[in-house]
């Protein structure tokens, strides 16, 4: 059976990103992707697609790395509470060292110039730089020095956590599909962050709350009539959780969202 061709942008949402590859694991019956777009956690799952991976291989590369929580190693620094060396070990090992130049399908990953507040596009260089950049939530993450651009970067959700306007003005087919898992609530009173950030657990709370913020601001699509959107119904988890018993509940709350 012939799939049918589209492009496919992927929001950032912190662990609810992982409704990205239950999704994607309807989507890939059906559907090829030869234009991928992807912030923060949306971009470590375009970054997969673009290098061939399927939804389970994601899922097991993760699963297998411990990714979400070797991403907890402190910078000791005021920049940032983590200095995330062990994220970017980790994407290049997922992306098999791939450069943006060794890709058959055009990939763009978002993130935010630290010093300017400017929007950035990446899509030269490392595959693995880039979506580290794209990680690094402010106060959380310490800014990401980007080589190939010469920037301090940070999430791009900051500037653009949806970016669907990419599609919509550089991809040519017919079929545009938009995934967000931005539905941020507040910290569950279960949540603990003791082993990681002592008692500062207000800190994560405003955080969410401003991002919370952010992200409705942006949700003001342009559309045309090639974009289908698909948001999982994910508001009975959270944004900024570690547990691994949750995981596999968001991943599967993705792959709910639709039955093609």
């Amino acid at each position: 059976m012939k799939k049918t061709k589209s492009a496919l942008v992927l929001s950032g949402g912190g662990a609810l990103g992982l409704a990205h590859i239950g999704v994607l694991k309807k989507l890939e019956e059906t559907y090829e992707f030869d234009f991928l777009a992807g912030v923060s956690a949306g971009a470590i799952v375009a970054a997969g697609i673009s290098t061939g991976q399927k939804a389970d291989d994601i899922w097991k590369a993760i699963g297998s790395t411990n990714l979400f929580n070797l991403a907890f190693e402190f910078s000791g620094k005021n920049t940032g509470l983590i200095k995330g060396d062990a994220i970017y070990q980790i994407l290049d090992e997922i992306f098999e060292g791939k450069t943006f130049e060794d890709l058959e399908v055009p990939l763009f990953i978002g993130t935010t110039d630290f010093s300017t507040g400017e929007r950035v596009t990446l899509s030269s260089g490392k595959i693995a730089n880039a979506v580290r950049a794209s990680l690094s939530v402010p106060v959380i993450f310490e800014p990401y020095f980007h080589e190939e651009s010469g920037r301090y970067l940070v999430d791009g959700g900051l500037t653009q956590n949806f970016p669907l306007d990419l599609a919509i003005n550089q991809y040519k087919g017919e079929k545009i599909i938009g995934v967000n898992v931005a539905n941020v609530k507040d910290l569950p009173e279960d949540f603990h962050t003791d082993k990681f950030f002592g008692r500062n657990k207000d800190l994560f709370r405003n955080l969410q709350r401003t991002f919370k913020i952010f992200f409705r601001s942006q949700q003001n699509f342009a559309l045309d009539e090639r974009v289908q959107i698909i948001e999982p119904d994910l508001t009975n988890f959270s944004s900024a959780t570690l547990s691994r018993s949750k995981f596999q509940e968001i991943l599967d709350a993705g792959e709910n969202a639709l039955k093609l």
